[in-house]
């Protein structure tokens, strides 16, 4: 019976991957484009509007994570915030004015920094550090094959529909995911495991919170995926450009096909890094870090929207085996301190930062000197992340250590 309440738990986990998605983000890449065609609004308020939700998130995710780690009901955490984003994005499509789209995507961007934690943290009590690996490679699988799913429906709703379908569409997947939380059993998940305790240890006071993110090789791996993100974050929208810039061609078929070819190769990434990271996690992170400056030189050699669509591949392999990894990472630098939720909002609250202001720089070398000459700047950057992790961070997995 336990067992068979275990297994009902662990599909729970799945589906609610798999619906969540997509929902963290709202409506995503779509608002803007039916702020624009429907509503006619100009570009500088749509990227107002974009900027305001991603400072929100950035602002809210380290506070985020310290919360996940205190409550106990994971589930609680999750359907609000689901429920949040799901009426949220509605309100957009009931009354598109300038403050009330301003105070929907304030609601999500906070609202979506709570899902990523307190799924990591569900995932913890339920399998325990023992079963990490695998569990947290499934997630991956799951949320980027819901993260296809989503677009292709999505896609197909916005053509057939309309947009104002997609909104609804939404609401029906946060909606789905709190009905997929009934699946799992909350006597199931251990809070303590949950929190990065082990079960033979006291609690922690707060004043290990400072210990964990003070540690040398979580400010190493921090920095390492800042620099990561920050050479990563502008890499597609800029190749965007590049393919109108050079080919005078509208670039929104190509831009769909490279995100859904990404996500298409994260799927069977993440479920080979799971099965590799318990061999280590240094030369995982290696092979990821490696990935992105080739990619940035590849970007280079052509501007064929075929081409550079083909270049996606790697973008997919390395973002599968960052999303794996880094959760591994964190869990295994904050094993037994009970701060696991709050350490892993630090480094999503420092990753955001440098991804912020990636766009920004690398759109000012394009204009300033040329496309290619943006794509070796981010190279570089990548290459430096790449560097450091070589020659600065060891590994973090210790088999050894009890749980």
């Amino acid at each position: 019976m336990a067992r068979a309440q275990h297994a009902r738990s662990l599909r729970g986990l799945d589906l609610i991957n798999l619906s969540l998605a997509d929902v963290r983000d709202g409506i995503g890449p779509f608002l803007g484009i039916y702020l624009l065609s429907v509503h006619h609004w100009n570009l500088r308020d749509i990227g107002m509007v974009s900027s305001i939700a991603t400072f929100s998130g950035v602002l809210v995710q380290t506070p985020a994570g310290a919360v996940v780690d205190r409550l106990k009901n994971k589930k609680i955490i999750i359907a609000i915030a689901s429920l949040i984003i799901g009426f949220g994005t509605l309100l957009i499509l009931i009354k598109p004015n300038y403050t009330v789209v301003i105070i929907s995507q304030v609601l999500v961007g906070m609202a979506a920094t709570f899902v990523g934690p307190a799924i990591a943290g569900m995932t913890l009590g339920l399998v325990s550090y023992k079963k990490l690996e695998h569990r947290t490679g499934r997630n991956e699988m799951f949320n980027h094959g819901g993260n296809v799913g989503s677009a292709l429906i999505s896609g197909l709703i916005g053509y057939t529909i309309g947009l104002q379908g997609i909104f609804v569409f939404t609401l029906v997947l946060s909606l789905a995911s709190v009905a997929c939380l009934q699946l799992i059993d909350q006597k199931e998940i251990n809070h303590d495991l949950s929190r990065g305790c082990l079960p033979s240890e006291e609690k922690q006071s707060g004043s290990q919170s400072r210990k964990v993110i003070m540690q040398p090789l979580f400010i190493i791996f921090t920095a390492c995926c800042v620099l990561y993100h920050f050479a990563n974050a502008a890499m597609l929208p800029l190749a965007g450009q590049y393919i109108v810039s050079e080919n005078k061609v509208d670039a929104s078929v190509y831009m769909s096909a490279c995100i859904v070819i990404a996500q298409l190769v994260m799927v069977p990434t993440a479920a080979w890094c799971s099965r590799r990271s318990v061999s280590g996690r240094k030369w995982l992170l290696l092979v990821c870090f490696a990935i992105l400056p080739i990619r940035g030189l590849l970007y280079t050699a052509s501007a064929d929207p075929f081409f550079i669509t083909a270049v996606q591949i790697l973008d997919g392999a390395s973002a599968g085996i960052f999303g794996v990894v880094s959760i591994l990472v964190i869990a295994d630098l904050t094993k037994g301190s009970g701060h696991f939720n709050f350490a892993n909002g630090i480094l999503i609250t420092a990753v955001g930062l440098g991804a912020s202001f990636s766009n920004v720089t690398a759109g000012y070398i394009a204009g300033a000197f040329s496309f290619r000459a943006a794509f070796v700047f981010l190279a570089a950057v990548a290459a430096v992340a790449f560097v450091i992790c070589l020659f600065f961070m060891k590994e973090t997995l210790k088999p050894d250590i009890s749980e």
